[in-house]
């Protein structure tokens, strides 16, 4: 008889405004000065964005040390989560949605034991 096996948790990515990147812009002065003015008009802001595990028997949600900060296009899915299966992540073209899909993806190629596992901060 064999053992059962465990269903995978689901995997995701959350998406949180990095309020840490206005304080000290680090890099190219005309990067940074170009970033700024288009933070000035709402059309771009950077986030923080960590992968998500979703416990398959509780359901409890925790997060691995995979991190990513970008700078996009200002989006609606900040202060959420975003599912592998979210359709929403169809556009190949769109830089943010190719960061969320490479991080569920690396967490799906190489999962991060339950045992690293931290839970999930609420606010």
């Amino acid at each position: 008889m064999t053992a059962p096996t465990a269903d995978p948790p689901r995997v995701g990515v959350h998406i949180a405004e990095d309020l840490d990147y206005y304080a000290a812009p680090l890099g190219d002065p005309e990067i940074v000065a170009e970033e700024r003015r288009h933070f000035a008009d709402g059309t771009w802001t950077p986030y923080l964005l960590c992968t998500v595990v979703e416990c398959p028997h509780c359901g409890h949600h925790y997060t691995t040390d995979a991190l990513a900060g970008v700078v996009v296009e200002t989006t609606s899915l900040v202060d959420s989560i975003v599912w592998a299966n979210d359709p929403r992540l169809a556009d190949a073209d769109d830089y943010l949605h190719v960061q969320i899909r490479d991080l569920i993806h690396t967490e799906q190629a190489n999962p991060t034991p339950p045992t690293e596992w931290v839970p999930l901060p609420t606010t």
